[in-house]
């Protein structure tokens, strides 16, 4: 076999045990496209408001500074609207309850995890956050020790909660890259672009 044909079936090989892993499912079957109308629906749908923001950015910090805490939930309680957008390329959430849950499953699987804020730029309504992450976790029987960078879109409540949540990182070098196999796939097919 040729180094293409390789490549190609190593990636439809990875792309396969991520979906039979459960990996890319959100319990159902948006795309990309869906995504993004989601997404600006609800830029529509949550105008923001300005009252607040200040104290919206602070407990944001507070709040992902670490997922490992065990106050997060009640954390991000405080953080979130009941109804919302939330969408970190994973996942997509528009009740708290359930990105609250996702969000307490997410930090007991970490052993470490730091969001440190290294910017933020405000448009109005419009709040962007530039971050980085460090996390360690056990994935695939081994150790992940991941940094990463990217931003984030949010808008908040008159109390201050955040009702608009749109993060833009690169899960698959964050996360994905990391894991046996499918972390070959994706350094390959990052290289070929």
């Amino acid at each position: 076999m040729n180094s293409i044909t390789t490549s190609r079936l190593l990636l439809i090989a990875a792309l396969s045990l991520l979906v039979s892993a459960g990996c890319f499912s959100r319990g159902d079957t948006r795309s990309v496209d869906d995504d993004l109308a989601r997404y600006e629906q609800a830029m529509r749908d949550f105008p923001g408001h300005d009252a607040a923001i200040d104290r919206g950015v602070e407990q944001f910090a507070r709040a992902y500074a670490d997922l490992t805490d065990p106050a997060l939930a009640d954390l991000m309680i405080s953080l979130y609207a009941e109804r919302l957008f939330f969408n970190d390329t994973l996942h997509s959430f528009d009740q708290r309850s359930d990105l609250i849950a996702y969000l307490t499953r997410t930090g007991a699987a970490l052993a470490e995890s730091e969001v440190e804020i290294k910017q933020v730029l405000r448009d109005g309504n419009d709040v962007f956050v530039r971050w980085t992450m460090e996390f360690r976790t056990r994935a695939a029987g081994r150790d992940i020790h991941s940094h990463s960078i990217g931003m984030t879109h949010l808008r908040f409540d008159s109390q201050g909660q955040i009702v608009l949540h749109q993060d833009f990182w690169d899960s698959g070098h964050a996360l994905y890259a990391h894991l046996p196999v499918v972390g070959f796939a994706v350094r390959r097919a990052r290289a070929r672009m």
